[in-house]
């Protein structure tokens, strides 16, 4: 695993956390990395919840498809994880927790029509090859802005992390 962060509230005390798993891909692909962009102009890495019952390769898989269209993903392996620990923004006395693995992938094949949830149409989610320069700095302009989406701060540290890791990669080869 090339990171393990986490960030928020360290110490919980008499607290009950509700915990999210929640895996996303990281798919390059000639210099460019697979992101979705919003219409708030941030980009974030496809994925989401891992649902009862599915493994990370199940979910990872599944939600890939219904993010970006793409059928076939390949997962490999795991790059780090991401903790992020806050007060519950909907139930007050409650600690929420959102565990993001995160793995490299590899998509191939055709794409199909996303098969967006209803929030994820309202923000406009559009799959999208990008530099990955690009994307950090699409998404430190984004993080300057009011209202900007909660995920931006993680997306962007893993984004850095890969720059750092294909550098070093690169270095090496």
């Amino acid at each position: 695993m090339y990171f393990n962060k986490f960030i928020g509230i360290e110490k919980v005390e008499n607290n009950h956390i509700k915990e999210r798993e929640a895996v996303r891909a990281i798919v390059i692909r000639d210099g460019k990395i697979l992101m979705l962009h919003t219409n708030k102009g941030d980009l974030k890495f496809p994925g989401g919840g891992v649902e009862s019952g599915e493994t990370h390769k199940q979910a990872l898989i599944r939600e890939v498809l219904e993010e970006t269209g793409y059928v076939d993903t390949f997962v490999g392996e795991k790059f780090g994880v991401f903790v992020e620990r806050r007060e519950d923004l909907f139930n007050q006395g409650i600690i929420f927790e959102m565990n993001s693995h995160y793995y490299l992938c590899e998509c191939t094949g055709e794409t199909v029509a996303q098969q967006l949830e209803a929030y994820e149409t309202e923000l406009g989610f559009t799959a999208k090859w990008i530099l990955i320069e690009e994307a950090i700095r699409q998404n430190e302009r984004a993080q300057k802005l009011t209202g900007h989406n909660g995920w931006i701060e993680r997306e962007t540290y893993v984004l850095h992390k890969i720059m750092q890791f294909t550098k070093e990669k690169s270095q090496i080869t």
